[in-house]
């Protein structure tokens, strides 16, 4: 998979929701956006696709977070009694979906102890999309999905540049939310 499909399939998703196309899976957040105001729903799907937009430019191996706008407006941050939903909306693996339910909600102390083990020639850093939880920093799926990957030092640069050119052309108020990549230095 690439970033950027991954990250049109979420677009495409809400979509279809929208056109009231049955997310069975996605009970919750379907009445929310079949509910949605239009000017909202408007303002999500254009911020989702400047983001996708910019996104293309850069070509990362993991996709950014969804803009934290867009987040806010379905519900992501106030919607854990629906975290399975949010999970798949976004494509997040079910053991980590699982995982995160069991009350993990944050990278620990077991995942950082598993970095030594993803050191490799010529990579810095492993980035992690921001506010996905893996089970595993090995998690297969998660590397297959764009969720977790290993990246070089030109990768990782680029990676800064992304979020400085989201946060410029997404503007948004989100306090928890700093960056769209979690980073965790391989040296």
């Amino acid at each position: 998979m690439d970033t950027i499909r991954v990250m049109e399939d979420i677009l495409k998703k809400i979509v279809s929701i929208r056109k009231n196309q049955e997310e069975e899976d996605l009970k919750n957040i379907s009445h929310l956006i079949r509910n949605m105001d239009d000017e909202i729903y408007s303002l999500i799907i254009s911020r989702l696709k400047k983001e996708i937009e910019i996104v293309k430019k850069y070509k990362p191996p993991v996709r950014p977070a969804v803009d934290p706008l867009v987040s806010s407006y379905l519900g992501v941050y106030s919607g854990l009694d629906f975290a399975e939903e949010y999970g798949m909306l976004m494509g997040y693996p079910r053991c980590c979906i699982e995982s995160f339910k069991s009350v993990r909600f944050a990278i620990d102390e077991e995942h950082l102890r598993e970095v030594e083990d993803l050191k490799e020639e010529g990579k810095v850093a492993v980035v992690i999309t921001s506010g996905f939880i893996p089970c595993s920093l090995k998690c297969k799926e998660a590397w297959k999905r764009c969720l977790i990957g290993s990246v070089s030092q030109s990768e990782y640069e680029s990676i800064l540049q992304l979020e400085e050119e989201l946060f410029r052309e997404l503007p948004h108020y989100h306090g928890g939310y700093g960056e769209y990549y979690e980073k965790i230095k391989l040296k």
